[in-house]
């Protein structure tokens, strides 16, 4: 390719991971000893497996490739912005390790930052990928970051309605990020430059009121992905992929694919039985608010947030555009700046309710029902 590799480290946030560890592990260091500078930060965050058990070991088995960091951290945005945190300080501890062991011109400090989860698979060429992609977009400052891809379809083949709901979520947040571009990071497979993450960051988990006090909610790669195109930066796509594992979406297909397991107070939904595919009812019920929740997050979310991009092609009529305006107008706050949660939870939902039957018209969404099972990940 001709671009020198960048250094790169993997975060990676662990609670209760004991049964998902040892084939990330194995194929992570495997992958990691033949990449020049790279290594993994993996946080364990107050498991009550074997998680620790095995991530200590994993650190004293290669102490060049794997630092662990132990804490209570509530929440994977907390975790990934801790294991951010250490591995800068690894990287300046080890100074010129990296130069003894490559030797001269090796890979220095890390400048790129990749998450991904503790219970996905890697292909055999998910580090070598990585590389090639942040040696092409290394040079482009205006990238802040690359999202991967998540492949689900393997898990969803037994659940033909399940499979059909994710497909039509997934072709409405594509055809959105064409008009808008990428805003929301895939929390589970992304790249962030380090760089940016130091202007945009750090990970931020969104917080609500309960009725028994805060309540963490979902949405630290989205919510990153937001303040980094509001920093000017872009989100490039890549093809890398991983696979799900399942454990969210299989312990709850209900919950998963119709929004209540990740949207609201967060909650790590639990698998109570086999899996059981949705019914015609259910199929029928969830459609409406996943389409609504796909031009949220996918589109909605950046024109409200960067009204500048009314100027170019959204796909939008005059008309539409003209009244977007004259709404932003009359409801001109909470920004995102000035109010994270007012604007997500508040102004955001406000806008999407006065336009969301436009935007399904004019963009053609409609007709966006049954395409191929797509790797989008739910927002």
């Amino acid at each position: 390719m001709g671009n020198r590799v960048p250094a790169a480290v993997v975060i990676v946030p662990c609670h209760n991971e004991a049964a998902y560890l040892p084939d990330l592990l194995a194929g992570l260091v495997t992958q990691l000893e033949g990449q020049a500078g790279w290594w993994a930060v993996l946080v364990e965050d107050s498991s009550t497996d074997a998680t620790a058990t095995l991530l200590a070991q994993a650190a004293a088995d290669h102490p060049q490739l794997v630092r662990v960091h132990y804490g209570r951290f509530g929440s994977p945005g907390a975790a990934r912005s801790a294991g951010v945190a250490v591995a800068e300080a690894f990287a300046s501890d080890r100074g010129d390790l990296h130069t003894q062991r490559y030797g001269p011109g090796a890979a220095g400090p890390p400048s790129w930052l990749i998450g991904i989860d503790a219970d996905v698979l890697l292909g055999s060429d998910w580090v070598s990928s990585w590389a090639q992609a942040l040696a092409a977009a290394d040079p482009e400052q205006s990238i802040g970051a690359l999202n991967g891809e998540e492949d689900q379809s393997h898990l969803l083949a037994p659940f033909p309605r399940a499979g059909q709901l994710s497909a039509r979520f997934g072709a409405v947040a594509q055809r959105s990020e064409d008009r808008v571009g990428v805003t929301n990071l895939n929390g589970v497979n992304h790249a962030v430059r380090l760089g940016a993450y130091h202007a945009c960051g750090p990970y931020r988990q969104p917080t609500g009121v309960g009725p028994d006090g805060p309540v963490v909610l979902a949405g630290e790669d989205w919510d990153l992905g937001l303040r980094l195109r509001l920093a000017g930066y872009t989100i490039a796509p890549t093809t890398i992929t991983v696979a799900d594992r399942g454990r969210r979406l299989l312990a709850d297909l209900a919950a998963y694919l119709g929004g209540t397991a990740y949207e609201g107070a967060f909650r790590r939904v639990q698998a109570s039985g086999p899996a059981q595919d949705l019914d015609a009812e259910q199929l029928a019920r969830f459609w409406p608010g996943a389409a609504r929740r796909a031009v949220l997050h996918f589109y909605a979310k950046p024109i409200l947030a960067l009204p500048g991009l009314l100027e170019s092609d959204v796909g939008l009529s005059g008309a539409t555009v003209a009244a977007m305006r004259a709404w932003m107008a009359r409801w001109p706050a909470p920004t995102f700046s000035e109010s994270r949660n007012g604007f997500l939870y508040g102004r955001l939902p406000r806008f999407v309710d006065a336009f969301l039957a436009v935007i399904l018209d004019e963009l053609d969404l409609h007709h966006r029902l049954a395409g191929p099972t797509s790797s989008h990940p739910q927002a």
